[in-house]
């Protein structure tokens, strides 16, 4: 509920994997989902997100979803999770879509069992969920694992999820 609006109805699973607008895509989830600038593209029929790293240098995401090409060369608002973002060993093996990205690290925070780490994507601070090991150090460059089949595209002048 927010502004005296019903914003998602649905199981947990389903709310947190496919959230209804960004709204509800940060308020559920800690740390909250990363929304990134991005803008679509499309390589070969498959859109890409594109976006920049921490040197403002171009970084392309395939996206898993297919039906974004009215929204190629358009501005959109990139979700993706803090655990969708990891160490290549982390990574999940069911996935079907698993981008690499190489960009330097700003903050470490080990937290137990998880350790966060802080990047800058597309100008904004992006969290990573990684392992307690993983060997990411601050102002050095480590390469992300981003799975990308739990990548959620918003409008940004709705702010609503754009279906696939």
């Amino acid at each position: 509920m927010f502004k005296g609006h019903v914003q998602q109805l649905g199981t947990p699973k389903d709310i947190y994997d496919t959230p209804a607008n960004v709204f509800v895509a940060t308020f559920m989830g800690s740390p909250a989902m990363n929304i990134l600038p991005a803008r679509i593209t499309l390589r070969d029929g498959a859109p890409h997100a594109d976006l920049t790293d921490a040197a403002g240098g171009p970084v392309s995401l395939r996206l898993s979803q297919g039906n974004l090409a009215a929204w190629a060369g358009r501005e959109v608002l990139l979700g993706i999770r803090p655990e969708a973002i990891t160490d290549p060993d982390g990574a999940d093996r069911k996935s079907g879509n698993i981008q690499m990205l190489t960009n330097p690290v700003t903050v470490t925070e080990p937290a137990g069992a998880d350790t966060f780490v802080t990047m800058t994507l597309s100008g904004r601070d992006a969290i990573a969920r990684m392992r307690a090991d993983a060997d990411a150090t601050p102002g050095q460059p480590f390469t992300f694992a981003v799975n990308m089949d739990k990548a959620v595209v918003f409008d940004p002048a709705t702010e609503a999820r754009i279906t696939p």
